[in-house]
C-alpha cells in the first residue's frame, strides 16, 4: 500500500473510532502510536445533539487521552456562525435542548412562535413531535431562512443503525418543497476550515478518516484532502461502484491506519 506522509488525521467517530457504545478494537492503540510519533488528531462529527467539549468527554471514557479542543463538530461551525454573523437573530430550533442552549450562548435567540422565526435550525431530535414540525413549516412559509447541522439519513449503533438528522430535514424540506440553504455538517466544507485554524498545517497534510462516502469521503474531496475510508460503519466495499468519486484508500477499520501514514 503506497504511503504518504501526513502530519494529522481528521477522523470521523460513529462507525469509525466506535460503533455505538463500543471502541472499535485495535482503535485505541492506533491513537496512541501515531499520537506518539507526533501526529496530529482532531475528530470531526456531525453529531448536534452534543457539543464538541460534551463529545470530547464521551471520547475520554473510552479511554483516550483527547482535550477538547481536539473535537470539531457541525455545532461548532454553526455557533462561530452566528457567533460572527447572526447575533441577536431569532432561531426555532427542532433539535435537542443542547443545541437550544447552545445557540443562546452564541449570542442568539431561540423562540417559539414560526412569525418571529429569522432562522429554522434542523437536526437531530429525538422528542419530534408533529407540532414542531408544523412551527418549522410556518415559519419557512412566512421567509425564515432553513439550515441543517447535518444531512446523514442514519447513524450507526452497536448492532445496527438508527434514523438520523438527515430524515428530520428531509420531513420539513419535503413539507416545504425546499432544501436548507445551510449545511454545517459533512460533506459541507466549514468543519476542514475550522480544523485547518485549529491546526495551522496545510490541507494537503490532513488525512481524513470515515466510514461514510457520501459524508466523508465526499468531504474530504470537496476540501481537497485525502481520504481513507473504514469497513465498519455505513459503507460497504461492494459499494464503491455507485460513486463517481473513490477513497484514497481502504482500510478494514482505523486500527490499520499506521499502514497508510508515511
Amino acid at each position: 500500500m503506497k504511503k504518504k506522509k501526513y502530519s494529522a488525521i481528521l477522523a470521523d467517530l460513529d462507525g469509525t473510532l466506535h460503533r455505538g457504545g463500543a471502541l472499535i478494537p485495535g482503535a485505541k492503540e492506533a491513537y496512541e502510536e501515531l499520537s506518539r510519533k507526533g501526529i496530529k488528531w482532531l475528530f470531526l462529527s456531525n453529531n448536534a445533539a452534543r457539543t464538541a467539549p460534551d463529545i470530547a468527554t464521551r471520547i475520554r471514557q473510552f479511554g483516550l487521552d483527547v482535550s477538547d479542543d481536539q473535537v470539531v463538530n457541525s455545532t461548532s461551525v454553526l455557533f462561530q456562525a452566528i457567533s460572527e454573523k447572526h447575533r441577536n437573530a431569532r432561531f426555532l430550533v427542532v433539535g435537542e435542548a443542547r443545541l437550544s442552549r447552545g445557540i443562546e450562548e452564541a449570542g442568539a435567540e431561540v423562540v417559539e412562535d414560526p412569525l418571529s422565526t429569522d432562522v429554522v435550525v434542523a437536526a437531530l431530535d429525538t422528542g419530534l413531535t408533529y407540532d414542531k414540525l408544523r412551527r418549522a413549516h410556518v415559519a419557512l412559509q412566512h421567509g425564515a431562512q432553513f439550515w441543517a447541522t447535518n444531512t446523514d439519513g442514519s447513524f450507526p449503533v452497536e448492532h445496527g443503525f438508527y434514523p438520523g438528522a438527515g430524515s428530520i430535514v428531509a420531513a420539513i424540506a419535503t413539507a416545504a418543497g425546499r432544501q436548507p440553504d445551510l449545511v454545517f455538517g459533512k460533506p459541507s466544507t466549514g468543519m476542514a476550515e475550522l480544523a485547518l485554524e485549529i491546526l495551522r498545517l496545510p490541507r494537503t497534510s490532513c488525512l481524513v478518516v470515515g466510514d461514510r462516502m457520501e459524508t466523508d469521503i465526499l468531504f474530504a474531496r470537496n476540501a481537497g484532502m485525502s481520504s481513507a475510508l473504514v469497513l465498519t460503519g455505513a459503507t460497504k466495499v461492494t459499494a464503491l461502484c455507485k460513486y463517481p468519486y473513490g477513497p484514497d484508500y481502504i482500510l478494514d477499520s482505523i486500527a490499520h491506519l499506521a499502514e497508510v501514514m508515511g
